[in-house]
């Protein structure tokens, strides 16, 4: 971690000239993201998460990349009695609930007030692509797991805010929505909206 914030330092302080165009026609960003659960699996929020991505711009407003993210989601249950479907026996344990999700996706964005010399440059995009998911159940000493890939959809809403030419910092929210069916677990998706903030270094 430490090594990463001194390499985004690094990058702003070798960016000196003034915010004309924005990050340019080639950029790439890196950024800290917060995941909120929206499905029936596991419903703790994930402040362990982070997002990379590379855009180009293609027209004046709008740019195509790819992009990667990744949340790790923790949820605490409290003892509580399960019995089997069949009635046969029961538990009583508490449990913990984890959910490992990266999102890889090919992203098109527009920009709505991009050139006359404006810091700020707001954005709407999507981004479609493949998601893995690792989730898992731990009681006492087992733990139950279940591996999947899935189809995911991730629209998105976003700031930039101009600090040069070259170096901007972003704020964005998106809607993950990812087709992951789990009969291990008994859900058909892994929805969850992530908020995202960090830099822009661009050329």
């Amino acid at each position: 971690m430490k090594k990463l914030i001194l390499i985004v330092i690094v990058f702003v302080g070798v960016q000196s000239s003034s915010y004309a165009q924005m990050v340019g026609k080639d950029w790439m960003s890196i950024g800290w993201e917060v995941g909120i659960p929206s499905n029936d699996f596991i419903s703790g929020e994930s402040y362990s998460g982070g997002k990379i991505e590379y855009q180009r711009m293609i027209k004046p407003q709008l740019s195509v990349g790819v992009s990667g993210s990744w949340n790790s989601f923790q949820e605490y249950v409290p003892k509580s009695t399960y019995q089997k479907p069949d009635g046969s026996g029961a538990i009583t344990t508490d449990i913990v609930r984890e959910l490992y999700s990266v999102p890889l996706t090919l992203n098109m964005k527009y920009y709505f007030n991009r050139g006359g010399g404006k810091k700020l440059l707001p954005y709407a995009g999507i981004g479609l692509g493949a998601q893995y998911s690792a989730e898992a159940i731990y009681f006492n000493i087992y733990g139950i797991e279940d591996n999947n890939w899935g189809f995911v959809a991730r629209p998105e809403l976003g700031l930039l805010y101009a600090l040069s030419d070259h170096t901007a910092l972003y704020l964005s929210a998106t809607y993950n929505s990812a087709s992951i069916k789990s009969d291990l677990f008994e859900h058909d998706n892994l929805n969850h909206t992530a908020l995202s903030i960090g830099f822009v270094f661009g050329q």
